[in-house]
């Protein structure tokens, strides 16, 4: 065959004599002739019928612009530029970092909110606090709310027959009942959806838990000074051994009043994350909720396998709660924790351009008017400005990420020129002012919410608190 081939090619005969010569049928010796693999070279290896459209350098700077894109979560498709899908799965095989990958929804606000401006302001009040007081490791907390409900959202892989187009799994009913469960270490707190408490409901819950019943199940700002109480009876502060409470941003946080004057009679420093940015700087939903959940529905699969028949209601929240509970709070899922979002040991440079990115295309002052279903903050102080470029006028702008200068393109078109998504100009109809970290503790914001509580002379309402299930 070698021999045919090599004839073939240097013009010695042609197909069909060399296939009468040799014995090779003509079909197999002319399409072995025409394949381009006999002309692969280990510089450019060809994988596939057809040879590369680019060249080894326009796809090593195509791979670049691909992982670019997917860190400003606007990846790119399949058909996003309509090649073919004979080069697709030849290109994809040729460069082994490349996977396709089914990505998580993120919303505009936190691609916005998460910015280095506004995490710079963050970092600089939580080392303004630790520097003041000097708060040691076990006297730093953070608290966070989650809801769950009597129905497993989602159920573990089953083994089942291969083929099979549809696998089940029984579940306590079509729709769950939602609780509230409030977690810190180590005082908890869980609200039910009903009007009167029975001592049914805390059986099984985890040590030192307390309980509120309100009609949705849903933290609203009485039920949060109930168990800022609690916290305060766990914790004991004092002055010579103060402490600091890290929440987020929810109205029932940063509009309590209650809360802060008792945080500041009990030597509690309480510092907030800046809106649409608890997905980074909240330790509880960075190492706590999602071995806490996987439990918990784990808890639910496994008392419908032992008690067939009956259904998860109320009266077993507690004990599956607290079983998930012991299971997922142990003290390396809390100190991995803090270290990831950088909040103790303290590390302002615990993210990188790359956790910004996604924050370019919305490159835009952040003082705007802004309809949001997040928390509702107070106005907050303009960051100040280090460079010359940076306006006077109280604008806050988000600046790009640092990067080394990029050699020039080997396209004769720009890929950022076709391909970026453009800026973010979409006017806002809602009053609401986008806000950032806070000192709720602070003489300044406790006035400023007194004065805005006397102003209106009306209770806030409490709105429902987006909790994962």
């Amino acid at each position: 065959m070698r021999e045919a081939i090599r004839c073939v090619r240097k013009g010695e005969m042609g197909c069909k004599k060399a296939s009468k010569l040799f014995g090779i049928p003509r079909i197999v010796l002319k399409r072995r002739v025409m394949n381009s693999k006999q002309d692969a070279t280990e510089d450019r290896k060809v994988l596939g019928s057809k040879r590369p459209v680019f060249s080894p350098e326009q796809e090593r700077e195509l791979v670049e612009f691909i992982l670019k894109m997917e860190r400003m979560f606007y990846g790119l498709t399949i058909t996003t530029w309509h090649f073919s899908e004979d080069w697709y799965y030849g290109f994809k095989a040729r460069h082994s970092e490349l996977s396709l990958r089914k990505p998580e929804t993120t919303s505009k606000a936190r691609a916005q909110g998460f910015n280095i401006p506004i995490v710079e302001k963050f970092f600089s009040m939580l080392k303004s606090v630790m520097d003041e007081k000097n708060f040691p490791p076990y006297r730093v907390f953070n608290v966070d709310e989650t809801g769950f409900t009597t129905v497993q959202t989602k159920s573990s892989k089953v083994l089942a027959q291969r083929g099979k187009k549809q696998v089940g799994t029984v579940t306590s009913a079509e729709l769950g009942v939602l609780s509230t469960a409030v977690i810190c270490d180590p005082p908890l707190m869980i609200t039910f959806p009903r009007k009167r408490m029975k001592v049914e409901l805390t059986d099984g819950a985890p040590p030192g838990t307390i309980f509120a019943c309100n009609g949705l199940g849903w933290m609203q700002l009485d039920i949060f000074s109930s168990w800022f109480d609690h916290f305060l009876s766990h914790v004991k502060p004092s002055d010579n051994d103060p402490a600091l409470l890290i929440l987020d941003a929810h109205l029932t946080h940063t509009k309590n009043l209650e809360v802060i004057n008792n945080a500041r009679e009990n030597h509690v420093t309480l510092l907030t994350i800046p809106p649409h940015c608890s997905h980074k700087l909240q330790a509880l939903d960075l190492s706590f909720m999602s071995p806490l959940n996987t439990f918990y529905l784990a808890a639910i699969e496994k008392f419908l396998r032992n008690n067939p028949g009956r259904v998860v209601t109320q009266f077993q929240v507690s004990k599956l709660f607290g079983e998930a509970y012991l299971r997922a709070a142990t003290p390396t899922t809390a100190i991995n924790g803090f270290k990831k979002c950088g909040l103790y040991p303290l590390d302002q440079d615990v993210f990188d351009d790359t956790d910004f990115a996604p924050s370019l295309p919305t490159d835009r002052p952040l003082n705007h008017v802004e309809s949001s279903n997040d928390s509702e903050t107070l106005p907050v102080d303009p960051v100040p400005s280090t460079s010359s470029d940076t306006p006077n006028d109280g604008s806050i702008i988000i600046l790009p990420a640092a990067s080394s200068p990029q050699p020039s393109s080997f396209f004769t078109v720009n890929l950022e020129d076709i391909s970026l998504p453009p800026k973010s100009t979409i006017a806002r109809s809602q009053k609401r002012k986008t806000g950032s970290a806070e000192i709720l503790t602070s003489s300044p914001y406790k006035n400023q919410l007194a004065q805005e509580r006397e102003r209106t002379k009306e209770p806030y309402k409490t709105k429902k608190k987006n909790c994962p299930q």
